[in-house]
């Protein structure tokens, strides 16, 4: 086995895609996060890379060979070349690094929740009525850091987030990020007000968005297993609230129709330029 260090170009990598005869179905939605990684200048030399066989047969590193050519870069990273065509069983069988683990090694908490709080957050910025899910929205674990990095009030949202969750049913990381989204929009006095009707349902009369908010959740626990609530779901039904609440509209019963438009917090204008 020869392990080097080489600078991969585009038509460096084709020619050894060329060669590429048993390795697993492409996988685009990866190879986009590869080569927007890439674009971006986050991709770092590691000792993962390019692994040949002694006859010459690409055993891995296919999807980053396709992100090399589809980002239009030069990409630094060890090529192995000689490697036994057995060691492809055991390829990748590893346990991948989450962007949960790369928070916790940065010190956060709860990184679980935080890393889909900050992830729901920059779904609802960049493409809110898009779908939340799929491999188009998953973050590389840079961006994650990143976003920690621009955003780090939302690890006390989510300090803040788990009694409401606790008291209403949401979600604790789709009520992070909408808390983050509304509440600096308002003075502290209003923003308790409105976290204590949520999390407690006490003293709110019939028309209360607040009220309207926890039984909406209150119904969802009620119809568990029948349908499907979601995270994007749960942060258009806080909004709706929200707003009602910031405008003094009575509401008794909140809804988000399939294929509706997220709604935009009324107040947090800042927050989209």
């Amino acid at each position: 086995m020869i392990i080097s260090i080489e600078s991969i170009d585009p038509e460096r990598a084709r020619e050894l895609l060329a060669r590429n005869k048993k390795n697993r179905r492409l996988d685009k939605g990866t190879v986009e996060r590869y080569a927007e990684a890439m674009r971006r200048g986050e991709w770092q030399l590691s000792h993962q890379g390019i692994a040949i066989s002694g006859s010459g047969e690409l055993l891995d590193g296919q999807h980053r060979l396709e992100a090399i050519i589809k980002a239009h870069v030069a990409i630094e990273m060890p090529v192995a070349q000689g490697m036994s065509e057995d060691i492809f069983s055991v390829l990748d069988t590893g346990k991948r690094r989450s962007p949960s683990d790369a928070l916790r090694l940065a010190g956060a908490t709860d990184t679980l929740n935080l890393a889909a709080a900050l992830r729901y957050l920059h779904i609802y910025l960049s493409s809110p009525d898009s779908k939340w899910s799929g491999s188009n929205t998953r973050l590389t674990n840079d961006q994650i850091l990143d976003l920690r990095d621009r955003h780090p009030r939302m690890e006390d949202c989510i300090r803040e987030a788990r009694p409401i969750s606790a008291g209403t049913g949401i979600i604790t990381s789709a009520c992070a990020t909408a808390l983050y989204m509304t509440l600096d929009t308002v003075p502290e006095k209003e923003a308790k007000s409105w976290v204590m009707g949520i999390t407690t349902g006490a003293n709110l009369d019939i028309g209360d968005p607040r009220l309207a908010l926890r039984n909406f959740f209150t119904n969802v626990r009620a119809i568990s297993g029948k349908r499907r609530i979601d995270a994007r779901e749960h942060i258009a039904i806080y909004i709706k609230a929200w707003n009602a609440w910031r405008v003094g509209r009575p509401v008794k019963i909140l809804f988000f129709r399939k294929g509706e438009d997220m709604p935009r917090p009324v107040g947090a204008s800042l927050l989209f330029k």
